[in-house]
């Protein structure tokens, strides 16, 4: 009986990694929007566990990606196929140090700070030179 079980747990795992592979995945959603004292950026994408999004700060860089991992029973090694990647620039209103991740009801949000003082929306008055 194991090794049937073994047989039907590696041939699901590579139906979905080639379902996955060839376009069959779900597409990952990501949301931007600005509330009084932050930037929060929300990624989702059903089927897929919070475990498997990834974030990184490059730098000036925010890099979002998510990786769907296949364990190989061959050699208990893991091949992992990127399904999602974002690279954005992270503003410079921005507290970097302050940037974190929180995972709630399958997606996760993360949480951009103003850095205190700072009023990114203002007026531009046009000035008349003639």
């Amino acid at each position: 009986m194991k090794a049937i079980e073994n047989t039907l747990q590696g041939t699901g795992g590579q139906i979905d990694l080639l379902n996955t592979l060839y376009g069959g995945s779900s597409m990952t959603r990501m949301e931007t929007e600005q509330e009084e004292d932050r930037l929060v950026i929300t990624l989702s994408a059903p089927g897929v566990s919070a475990e498997a999004f990834n974030v990184l700060i490059d730098g000036t860089k925010l890099v979002l990606y998510t990786l769907l991992q296949q364990r190989l029973a061959e050699d208990n090694q893991a091949l992992a196929v990127p399904m999602f990647l974002r690279v954005l620039d992270i503003p410079t209103f921005v507290e970097t140090e302050q940037i974190e991740a929180v995972q709630e009801a399958g997606r996760i949000r993360i949480h951009l700070p103003f850095k205190s003082g700072e009023n990114i929306r203002r007026r531009i008055e046009i000035q008349k030179w003639f």
